[in-house]
C-alpha cells in the first residue's frame, strides 16, 4: 500500500462514518416523529373518550329528571292527566342539545376509537329517550281518544307505559337500569382509555 492511498483510505472510512452518522440520526428523528404522532393518537383517543364518559353520565342525569315520580303539579291541573305529559315533553326538549351533542361524541368515539360495545349502549340512550318519548304520546293519545270500553290489555299496556315515563331507578325499573347498564357500559369501556392506561 502506498503513502499517497492512505489519505484515500481515510476519506473513504471517514465518508462510511459520515454517511452511518447520517442514517443513525435520521433513524433517531424518525422515531421522535413517530413517538410524537403516537402521543398525539392517544391523547386524542383520551379526549374523546373523556368527553362521551362525562356526557354519558349527564343523559342518565336527564332521564332521571324527565321521569321523575315527583312532580310539582299547579292544583287546577291536578286533575289533568296530559297536562303532566305535556310536562314531560317539555323536558325531553329541554336536553335536544345535550342529545345533539352525545350523538357527535358517539360519531367521534366511532371514528377514533371504534368500540362496538360503546356504539351499542351509547345507541341505546337514544333508544331509551325515543321509547320515553313515544310512550308520552301514546298515553297522551289515550288521554284524548279514550277507549269506550277499555279492556284488561289497554289497562297492562298504559301500566307498562307508565313505567316508562316514570322510574326511581331501583330494581323494579326496567328501563331505569337498562340505562344505568348503558352508561356503566360506556365508563368501563373507555376509562383505561381516557386515563392514557389502555397501552401501558
Amino acid at each position: 500500500m502506498s503513502d499517497a492511498s492512505v489519505p484515500d483510505w481515510i476519506n473513504a472510512i471517514s465518508a462510511a462514518m459520515g454517511a452511518v452518522a447520517v442514517i443513525v440520526g435520521l433513524f433517531g428523528a424518525n422515531s421522535k416523529i413517530n413517538e410524537a404522532q403516537r402521543t398525539a393518537r392517544e391523547l386524542r383517543r383520551s379526549q374523546v373518550a373523556e368527553e362521551l364518559i362525562a356526557l354519558a353520565h349527564n343523559a342518565e342525569d336527564a332521564f332521571r329528571d324527565i321521569r321523575n315520580p315527583f312532580d310539582s303539579i299547579p292544583a287546577d291541573k291536578a286533575h289533568d292527566e296530559r297536562y303532566a305529559y305535556q310536562m314531560r315533553f317539555e323536558r325531553i326538549g329541554k336536553y335536544d342539545e345535550l342529545f345533539r351533542r352525545l350523538r357527535e361524541a358517539q360519531i367521534r368515539v366511532r371514528a377514533v376509537v371504534g368500540n362496538e360495545a360503546v356504539d351499542v349502549a351509547t345507541s341505546d340512550l337514544f333508544a331509551a329517550r325515543n321509547q320515553v318519548a313515544i310512550a308520552l304520546k301514546t298515553l297522551a293519545e289515550y288521554v284524548e281518544d279514550p277507549p269506550t270500553a277499555p279492556s284488561e290489555h289497554d289497562r297492562r299496556f298504559k301500566v307498562k307505559l307508565r313505567g316508562e315515563i316514570w322510574g326511581s331507578f331501583n330494581e323494579n325499573d326496567l328501563l331505569g337500569k337498562q340505562i344505568i347498564r348503558s352508561v356503566e357500559t360506556i365508563e368501563r369501556e373507555l376509562n383505561p382509555i381516557a386515563r392514557l392506561e389502555a397501552n401501558k
